[in-house]
């Protein structure tokens, strides 16, 4: 295997490992194994790197995303015919789906993901599908379905001898128990996963066992230490950041509140809870707990609020169950299991459940009418009460326009953004064009010197030339020197695109920096007999990112060379004026046309040459730009066409408030 395909899988690998502890870290070396493997055209390893950042995003709760990355993934994999990371990736899909709400699709990818294991007898692996099969059945509240999965995956974890996190599946089945209103079976599956959990830096299943030791407290009516287990449950998930299990026991807490008598307080966790799960999506318990809040502001006489949050439970309820997709699940199931095709769907459970909907609605709207009826006899009493009443409706109804108003021109100024942020990708994709175009000439160039002059090195030694050896050696250099440069400077506009390069602005002397870059470019400038003057004034100071502002001066004095003839002059200068630094890099070389010099700072500037002929298409004034712009100075251009060209930016001396 060739060491770069080595490499992308090895920055795969960093990015696995760093995902628990730098979630950032981690992002940044899965970035880079695709741009590897996509340069290689190496498809397995794109594939892998595509399956690792669609995990990545999953830790990000950006599911959308992560679901995109393992499609991609999948389809790699099937096209290469690798099995085994075929299934892993299903596997994963089926989890996203789910928590979703898209239970066929879920199941549809488990059970694949399933057969593909089976037949390669990987017993392992497919312990962890059929957990995953009964967290699903959990979900979809066929709880004696998913015992049955959860058995079978104790069953063949023990056969297999596979004890690591085993105290999940006991987990799992206590929860499917506790689903069941048999708390004692709960509780005691509970105790055995505690007991099995011996890492104590496993802080994600401590939080589950938390939560559900709160829960089965709950459930069995002791609320004081239901309480106590479900505050540790929160303080411990907001620690780690995992909002699904924070969302459930949020929920609990506020339930348990209500049972003990302080609705006040428990509607407050539960508003909290359902806030929380429209954050991330989750249809299951965005159902779960409009049905509480519902149930709990009618009780608390709210019923304003307690419809609107029926309504909510009856759109998730028709969502999540409805007909057709129970009839899908039952024909995937068929598919799989064909012993077991006499199962069906629970249909008096889903009319009983309607029925007890339909009768919450009638009590509903039976005490509104009587609501209704009380404004009406009041109203016939009380006139002037009547009339009051009808202008703050008036002026309601005033209000009610302002704000359909204020939203309509909220929706006006969107729709402009999204056309502005159409006209932006449409040039971010000219500038990727004519990036590419660029990378193309610019690396060949170089390259292709760097090759001719390495070709010569043997004939000079041969001849025991050296004076057109050390000759040729200083060209390679400079070729070298340029090849690095624009690298470097694609690499620094690389990162800054994607907010990843490191800005850390301080006090500096320019000055100082600028006489030792000067340092480096002097026996450049001295191949073509150029003079470089430093008119930089030592108490220059100025409050801006060092690397940064080095591949300004660098760029700008590459330039002045490039485009100088042989006995020019250069000169770079500094000065204060008002707390702001202004830095020029003046030349007498080709200068500017007036009609090019408003081109000059832009990527799709087209190709000029330098006195000797060397090329460039203005990438390193288009990086200059950007740099300045980021430590909030400006930078401008003076040219006259075989005058000469006079480049000034400003950068501020002291640190600038954001606000």
């Amino acid at each position: 295997m060739p060491d770069d395909t080595i490499k992308a899988l090895k920055l795969s690998n960093l990015s696995y490992q760093y995902l628990k502890y730098q979630i950032d870290t981690a992002l940044v070396y899965g970035r880079r194994a695709v741009l590897l493997s996509q340069k290689l055209n190496y498809k397995f390893g794109l594939a892998s790197s595509l399956n690792q950042m669609g995990l990545i995003h999953k830790y990000l709760s950006d599911f959308d995303s992560s679901l995109i990355y393992y499609k991609k993934s999948y389809y790699l994999f099937d096209s290469l015919k690798f099995d085994l990371e075929k299934a892993s990736v299903l596997n994963r899909m089926g989890n996203i789906y789910k928590r979703y709400g898209e239970f066929n699709k879920s199941i549809d990818c488990f059970l694949n993901s399933l057969r593909i294991y089976q037949n390669l007898n990987d017993s392992i692996h497919m312990s962890d599908v059929m957990n995953n099969l009964g967290v699903l059945y959990d979900d979809m509240r066929y709880f004696d379905k998913s015992l049955e999965y959860y058995f079978l995956t104790l069953e063949m974890r023990k056969k297999i001898n596979l004890t690591n996190n085993i105290h999940i599946i006991y987990m799992n089945i206590a929860n499917a128990y506790d689903q069941k209103d048999d708390h004692v079976k709960a509780a005691e599956y509970y105790k055995q996963a505690l007991y099995l959990l011996k890492d104590p830096d496993n802080k994600y299943d401590r939080l589950s066992l938390l939560h559900n030791i709160g829960s089965n407290y709950e459930e069995t009516g002791n609320f004081k230490d239901a309480k106590s287990y479900y505050l540790k449950a929160i303080s411990l998930g907001k620690e780690i950041g995992k909002k699904e299990i924070l969302v459930l026991s949020l929920q609990g807490l506020g339930n348990t509140l209500i049972k003990q008598g302080d609705r006040k307080a428990g509607l407050k966790y539960l508003e909290e809870s359902y806030h929380l799960a429209s954050q991330i999506d989750d249809v299951i318990k965005q159902h779960m707990l409009s049905k509480n809040l519902y149930l709990a502001h009618e009780k608390n006489g709210n019923y304003e609020k307690a419809f609107s949050y029926l309504k909510e439970f009856v759109v998730f309820e028709d969502s999540i169950f409805s007909l057709e997709k129970k009839k899908q699940i039952i024909e995937l199931e068929k598919k799989y299991e064909s012993e077991k095709r006499q199962q069906q769907i629970s249909i008096l459970e889903k009319e009983k459940e309607i029925q007890q909907l339909n009768l919450a609605r009638a009590e509903l709207d039976s005490k509104q009418k009587k609501f209704q009826r009380n404004i009406l006899f009041l109203t016939i009493l009380l006139t002037l009460a009547f009339l009051l009443f009808m202008i703050l409706e008036n002026r309601k109804r005033k209000k009610l326009i302002k704000i359909l108003k204020k939203q309509n021109n909220q929706i006006v100024h969107q729709q402009a953004q999204i056309v502005k942020q159409n006209n932006d990708l449409v040039e971010a994709n000219r500038t990727k064009d004519k990036l590419f175009q660029i990378i193309a000439h610019d690396l060949r160039s170089p390259l292709v010197s760097i090759d001719s002059l390495a070709q010569l090195i043997p004939f000079w030694i041969n001849e025991q030339d050296f004076k057109s050896l050390n000759k040729l050696s200083k060209t390679l250099e400079i070729s070298a020197k340029n090849l690095l440069s624009l690298i470097d400077n694609l690499l620094n506009w690389a990162l800054s695109q994607q907010g990843e390069f490191p800005f850390k602005p301080e006090k500096m002397n320019l000055a100082k920096l600028g006489k030792e870059i000067l340092e480096i470019y002097k026996p450049i400038a001295e191949l073509k007999k150029i003079q470089i003057l430093c008119e930089m004034c030592n108490n220059t100071h100025v409050y801006a990112d060092r690397n940064m502002v080095s591949a300004i001066i660098r760029n700008l004095l590459n330039n002045a060379i490039k485009y100088t003839s042989e006995n020019g002059t250069i000169i770079i200068g500094s000065s204060i004026e008002n707390e702001i630094a202004h830095v020029w890099v003046k030349d007498n070389g080709v200068g500017f046309a007036p009609e090019n010099q408003e081109k000059v700072f832009k990527i799709v500037h087209g190709t000029s040459n330098g006195t000797r002929g060397e090329t460039g298409k203005g990438l390193g004034l288009f990086f200059c730009k950007e740099f300045v712009t980021m430590n909030k100075g400006d930078i401008f251009i003076d040219s006259q066409l075989n005058k000469g060209t006079k480049i000034t930016f400003t950068l501020p001396s002291r640190e600038i408030s954001q606000n």
